[in-house]
C-alpha cells in the first residue's frame, strides 16, 4: 500500500474572505440533486494539487484562491492554487516542519528539468514517474485511473476510459510491475541480436562475390582494390577541386552581398537627401510667395480720399502725409522706401530658390543613380547565386557522396585483401556475437520469466480480491477475471455468459459495480503486498446515481463496501479514505458515514461557512 493519505479541509477565498468545508472522516458522502454543484467540489477537490486535467467550474473559478489542507503518511501539507488563473503556480508548504521552505511550482514546466506541482506531489504520494514510448505518466494519468471514477464515465467507461496504453503502464506502475531493469534487459538482447545480424550479412556478401570468381583469385582482388584505389583519389581530388570552387563561389558571393548592402545604403541615403531638398524647396517657394504678396501690396497706390471720411485729401508740405500729416521721408516709413526693400527680399528669395531647384534636380539625379546601382548590385547577387553559388554547392556534395562511397568499397576490399583467412576470421565473430545474443536473449528471457510468474501471481491474487469485492456488491456474480495482459475484467452472472466491461448494459450498475469493486480490490491488495503502491484514497462522483432508484439493495451493499474498505487500517494506522457524491439520499444513516448536503439553498461554495483560521 502507498503512504497514507488523507484530505483534511478544502477553503477557498472569495473577497477578502476564506470559506471551509471540512472532510471528517474517512467516508464522506455530498448528497443533492443533480446540479446540485457536488462534481464542482470533487474536481474542485485535488485541482489545488496541481492537476490540469480537472475541469474549471465557474464556482471555483470565482474563487480568489483556493487552498486544500491534507495528510501524507501523517505529515500535514497545504496547498494553495489561483482558482481564477488555471496556469497560476501552486504554493506546497509542509505544515509539521517550519524549517522546510514552502515550494512554489508551475501547474505546467515552460523550461526543462523544472519541476510541477503535480510531479511533486505524485513523488510525495510514491507514485513512479513511469514511461513507455510516448507514454509517460503525471499526476493525472493516475487521478483518471486508480485515484477517482468521474460522474461522466462511472457508469459507461472503464477506469475513466482513457487510452489503453496509459492503464496499462498506470495499472502495472501501481502493482509494481513496471521494472526499469526489464527494459535494459530486452534492449541489450535487441542490440546482441543486431550485431550477430550484422556480422552475418558481412559474411554472406563475401560469399555472393566469392561465388562470382570475384575474389577467388588473389591477383584480382588486388586489381580490383587498386582500381578502387584510383578511383577513390580521382573522386577525392575531384571533391577538392569542387570544394575549393564552393569556398570561391561563396566568397564571390558574400562579396557581391557586401556590395548590396553598401549600394542599398547609399539609396536610402540618397533618398533621404532628395526628400529633405524637396522639403526645403517647398519651405523657399511658400516664403517667395508670401514675399511676392507683401510687394505687390506695396505697389497699389494708396487711396486719393480720406480711407475713414471719404472726402478729398488735402493738400501737404512736401514730406508730409496727405492723410494723418505726419513726416514720412525715407526711414520713417516712407511709401518708396517699403517697396524698395520687399523687392530686394523678393529678388533674393528668387535666387534661393533657383538654387533650391538646381539642388534638389542634383539630389533627384544622385538617388535614381543609387536606385540604378542598387537594383543593378541586387540582380548581380541573385544571377551569381542562382548560375555559380548553387552549381558549385550541388557539384561539391554529389563529389563528397562518390567519394566517401568509393572510400567505403575501398575499405572494405581492403580487409578482404589483407586477410587471407576472412571466412575463418569472420565465423569467429559470429560465433562470439550468436554467444553473446544467446547469453543477453536468456537473461532476458529469465528476467522477462519472472516478471510474468510475477505479473500472473499478482493479477491472479488481484482477481481473487475482486470476485469478493463483487460478491460483497452483488450476489448474483460467479466468476470473475482480469486479463494479466491489459487488465481488462470479464465477469459472470448467475443465468448470465461471461461479459467483457465493453458487452455489459450501455448505462447502469453492472458498469458502476465493476468500477468501484475493481478499485476497491486493488485496495485490498496493497493491503496484503507491499510492493503495490496503491494510495489508500478514493474519489467516487455519483455511484449510486442508477442504483437508488433501480435496486436499493445493491446500493445499501455498495455504500457497505464502502464503509468496509475505510474501515481496514494501512500498514501506518490510516484507512482508506472515500469521498464520494450522490444524487439519490443514503437508503438509511450510516454512522460511519459523514454526509454533507448540497442543494441550490445550500451549496457547497456558496453557502460554506467563514474560515477561522
Amino acid at each position: 500500500m502507498g503512504p497514507s493519505v488523507v484530505m483534511e479541509k478544502l477553503e477557498f477565498q472569495r473577497g477578502e474572505d476564506w470559506h471551509v468545508q471540512y472532510l471528517r472522516g474517512l467516508v464522506t458522502f455530498l448528497v443533492g440533486h443533480s446540479g446540485a454543484g457536488k462534481s464542482t467540489a470533487l474536481e474542485a477537490l485535488l485541482y489545488a494539487l496541481g492537476l490540469t486535467t480537472a475541469k474549471i467550474m465557474p464556482a471555483v473559478a470565482a474563487c480568489h484562491q483556493v487552498r486544500l489542507t491534507f495528510r501524507v503518511a501523517g505529515v500535514r501539507w497545504q496547498a494553495t492554487r489561483s482558482g481564477s488563473n488555471p496556469r497560476a503556480r501552486v504554493s506546497l508548504k509542509n505544515l509539521d516542519d517550519e524549517d522546510e521552505i514552502e515550494h512554489s511550482l508551475p501547474v505546467k514546466s515552460t523550461k526543462a528539468g523544472e519541476v510541477t506541482a503535480g510531479a511533486f506531489v505524485q513523488d510525495l504520494l510514491g507514485l513512479p514517474a513511469a514511461s513507455r514510448g510516448a507514454t509517460r505518466l503525471t499526476l493525472d494519468s493516475y487521478y483518471n485511473t486508480v485515484l477517482a471514477l468521474r460522474q461522466n464515465t462511472i457508469a459507461s467507461a472503464f477506469l475513466g476510459g482513457g487510452k489503453d496504453e496509459e492503464r496499462i503502464l498506470v495499472l502495472e506502475a501501481i502493482l509494481g510491475l513496471w521494472d526499469t531493469g526489464l527494459a535494459g534487459l530486452e534492449k541489450s538482447a535487441a542490440e546482441a541480436e543486431s550485431h550477430f545480424k550484422g556480422a552475418k550479412a558481412e559474411l554472406a556478401a563475401y560469399k555472393k562475390v566469392l561465388a562470382k570468381g570475384g575474389i577467388s583469385d588473389p591477383d584480382r582482388v588486388r586489381s580490383a582494390f587498386e582500381q578502387k584505389q584510383r578511383e577513390h583519389a580521382r573522386a577525392s581530388e575531384t571533391w577538392q577541386k569542387t570544394d575549393a570552387a564552393l569556398k570561391a563561389a561563396m566568397g564571390e558571393h558574400g562579396r557581391l552581398v557586401v556590395l548590396h548592402k553598401a549600394a542599398d545604403g547609399d539609396r536610402r541615403k540618397a533618398g533621404k537627401v532628395a526628400s529633405a531638398a524637396y522639403g526645403k524647396l517647398k519651405a523657399a517657394a511658400a516664403e517667395h510667395g508670401r514675399a511676392e504678396g507683401a510687394l505687390g501690396e506695396s505697389l497699389t497706390l494708396p487711396a486719393e480720399n480720406c480711407t475713414c471720411c471719404g472726402q478729398p485729401l488735402p493738400e501737404r508740405e512736401h514730406g508730409l502725409c496727405r492723410q494723418c500729416g505726419q513726416s514720412c521721408q525715407d526711414g520713417t516709413g516712407h511709401r518708396g522706401g517699403k517697396i524698395a526693400t520687399a523687392r530686394a527680399k523678393v529678388e533674393r528669395l528668387r535666387l534661393k530658390l533657383r538654387n533650391l531647384e538646381d539642388a534638389l534636380a542634383a539630389a533627384t539625379a544622385a538617388a535614381d543613380r543609387a536606385e540604378d546601382v542598387a537594383a543593378a548590385a541586387l540582380k548581380d547577387r541573385d544571377l551569381y547565386d542562382q548560375g555559380q553559388l548553387q552549381p558549385a554547392r550541388i557539384a561539391a556534395q554529389q563529389a563528397e557522396k562518390l567519394a566517401h562511397g568509393l572510400s567505403r568499397e575501398t575499405a572494405r576490399l581492403k580487409e578482404w585483401l589483407d586477410s587471407s583467412d576472412y571466412l575463418v576470421k569472420q565465423q569467429i565473430v559470429i560465433d562470439a556475437a550468436k554467444a553473446q545474443m544467446e547469453r543477453a536473449q536468456e537473461a532476458r528471457d529469465t528476467a522477462l520469466a519472472a516478471h510474468e510468474a510475477r505479473r500472473k501471481e499478482i493479477v491472479g491474487h488481484w482477481t481473487e480480491l475482486f470476485l469478493v469485492r463483487l460478491r460483497q456488491i452483488n450476489a448474483n456474480i460467479e466468476t470473475a477475471y482480469i486479463d494479466p495482459a491489459d487488465f481488462t475484467t470479464r465477469i459472470k452472472e448467475r443465468n448470465e455468459p461471461d461479459k467483457v466491461f465493453a458487452d455489459c448494459s450501455v448505462m447502469g450498475s453492472p458498469k458502476v459495480v465493476t468500477n468501484v469493486a475493481i478499485l476497491l480490490s486493488l485496495r485490498d491488495l496493497g493491503r496484503l503486498d507491499t510492493g503495490v503502491r496503491v494510495p489508500p484514497l478514493l474519489i467516487i462522483d455519483s455511484p449510486l446515481a442508477d442504483l437508488g432508484a433501480v435496486d436499493r439493495a445493491t446500493g445499501e451493499r455498495l455504500i457497505g463496501a464502502l464503509i468496509d474498505v475505510a474501515s481496514d487500517t494501512s500498514s501506518d494506522g490510516y484507512a482508506c479514505q472515500v469521498i464520494a457524491a450522490t444524487n439519490d439520499p443514503l437508503p438509511r444513516p450510516y454512522p460511519e458515514v459523514r454526509e454533507i448536503p448540497v442543494s441550490t439553498t445550500r451549496r457547497f461554495f456558496d453557502h460554506a461557512p467563514r474560515s477561522t483560521a
